[in-house]
C-alpha cells in the first residue's frame, strides 16, 4: 500500500487558476495516482477543471487580486480549518501564513511550495533603488514563517538553496516544472529546411523580452528564412505594440501567435519548432526562478537562448550544452545569437540532442514525482 493512500491533502491557491499546469496538472494528478484523498481549494473566481482525475474541488470567497486576497484571507483559513486536512500544500505567501495559523490550532503539516523568490517579487513593485532593501525585509519577515513549515519545495535550484538556508537542506526539495508526458505530445523527428522557426512559450510581455525578441527576428529574417511563432499570445498595450511593429516592417509572414491555448494543446504547438527563446529582463525574480518554457523546449529537442543573468539558465548550458546565453536587453546579440544557430546547423543539431537527451534523463515530471512521493512520505 502506497504511504499516500487515504492521506487528506489540500492544494490550496489564492492566485493560480485550478486548472495551473504546476499545481493541478503535475502535484496534485500524481498525489490522487498514490492514493491521496485530494482537494483542490481555489479562490471562487476561478473555475474547476473539465476532468478533476478523482480529486475533490472547493471554492472559497477570496482570492484574486492581491486586494481581495488580502481581505478575505480569514475566509481561506476558515475553509483549511474546516477541512480537517493532515497537509496543507499552499503556493502563495497569504496562503502560507492561513496555513500557519491553521496549524497551530490544530498541528496540520504545512508544506510550502516556493514557486517564485517573493521578497524580489514584491520588490519589483517599488521603484528600483529600493529594491534590496524591500527584499531584505520581506525576507526576514518569511524567514519566520519558513522556519514553522514541516517541508519546504523550491521550483528552481536557486529557489531552493535559499530555503534551505533557513530550514535545512534535508526538509527542502527541489521540484522543477518540467513537462508532464503524457499531457504533451511525445516528441517526433522534425526537418531542418528553411525556414528555421524560432518560438516562446506563454504570456510575451515587455518584461519578458517581447521587443527584445520582435527587433531581433526583424534583423535575423532580413538576411535569413526565419521566422518566429508565439505560442500563447499577447495581451493589451503590448499587443498594440506588437500589432504597429509587424505593420511598419512588413512581418506579417515572418511572426504569428497561436494565441492562448488550452495546456493539452501548447506541445503540439511546440513541437516543429527548432529554437526557443527566452528573453526576460533583468528583475530581482528574474535571476532566480527558473521558467518551465526552458523544459517545454528540450522536451521537443530545441536549444534555446536565454539570458546571461538567469541562473538555472547558466546551469543548464554549462551542463547540458543545449543552449546559447545573450543579452535579453540587447535585440542585436540575440540576433547574433539566432544567425550563429541558422548559419552553424550541425553545432545547433547536436545543440538539439543533447536537450532531449537531457529532457529523458532529468527534466521530465516522472523525474520530478518520485521527489515529490519521498517528500510526502518522509512528512
Amino acid at each position: 500500500m502506497s504511504p499516500l493512500s487515504g492521506l487528506r491533502i489540500v492544494q490550496a491557491t489564492t492566485s493560480h487558476p485550478a486548472n495551473d499546469d504546476r499545481i493541478f496538472f503535475k502535484e496534485a494528478r500524481s498525489l490522487v495516482r498514490a492514493g491521496a484523498d485530494l482537494t483542490l481549494l481555489c479562490s471562487d473566481v476561478t473555475k474547476p477543471p473539465a476532468d478533476l482525475h478523482g480529486m475533490r474541488y472547493q471554492t472559497y470567497p477570496g482570492g484574486g487580486t492581491l486586494r481581495r486576497r488580502l481581505i478575505t484571507r480569514r475566509h481561506l483559513e476558515s475553509a483549511l480549518a474546516e477541512g480537517q486536512y493532515d497537509v496543507i500544500h499552499c503556493h502563495e505567501p497569504d496562503g502560507l501564513l492561513a496555513a500557519l495559523n491553521v496549524k497551530r490550532k490544530t498541528g496540520v503539516k504545512v508544506i510550502f511550495d516556493s514557486h517564485e523568490m517573493w521578497g524580489a517579487t514584491l520588490a519589483q513593485r517599488f521603484p528600483p533603488w529600493s529594491w534590496n532593501m524591500v527584499s531584505t525585509g520581506y525576507q526576514w519577515l518569511e524567514a519566520g514563517w519558513i522556519a514553522k513549515c514541516d517541508r519546504v519545495i523550491g521550483a528552481s535550484w536557486a529557489i531552493s538553496d535559499y530555503l534551505a538556508s533557513i530550514l535545512g537542506r534535508e526538509r527542502v526539495a527541489t521540484i522543477l516544472n518540467v513537462p508532464v508526458t503524457d499531457v504533451f505530445a511525445p516528441p517526433v523527428g522534425k526537418s531542418w529546411e528553411d525556414p528555421i522557426i524560432f518560438c516562446h512559450d506563454g504570456h510575451l510581455g515587455f518584461d519578458r523580452g517581447l521587443k527584445t525578441m520582435a527587433d531581433a527576428i526583424r534583423q535575423v529574417s532580413a538576411t535569413h528564412p526565419a521566422q518566429f511563432k508565439i505560442v500563447g499570445d499577447v495581451f493589451g498595450e503590448e499587443r498594440n505594440w506588437l500589432t504597429a511593429f509587424i505593420d511598419e516592417y512588413h512581418l506579417q509572414d515572418v511572426i504569428a501567435r497561436t494565441g492562448w491555448l488550452p495546456y493539452e494543446q501548447v506541445g503540439d504547438a511546440l513541437a516543429p519548432c527548432h529554437i526557443g527563446l527566452i528573453a526576460l529582463q533583468n528583475l530581482p525574480n528574474n535571476v532566480v526562478t527558473s521558467s518551465n518554457k526552458v523544459f517545454n523546449y528540450m522536451l521537443y529537442g530545441m536549444p534555446f537562448i536565454a539570458p546571461t543573468f538567469r541562473l538555472a539558465k547558466q546551469k543548464l548550458v554549462a551542463e547540458e550544452h543545449c543552449g546559447l546565453l545573450a543579452d535579453s536587453a540587447d535585440p542585436a546579440t540575440y540576433a547574433a545569437a539566432m544567425r550563429w544557430m541558422i548559419e552553424n546547423k550541425s553545432e545547433t543539431q547536436a545543440m538539439a540532442e543533447r536537450a532531449l537527451n537531457a529532457s529523458r534523463t532529468k527534466y521530465r515530471w516522472e523525474h520530478m514525482e518520485p521527489i515529490l512521493f519521498d517528500l510526502y512520505a518522509r512528512i
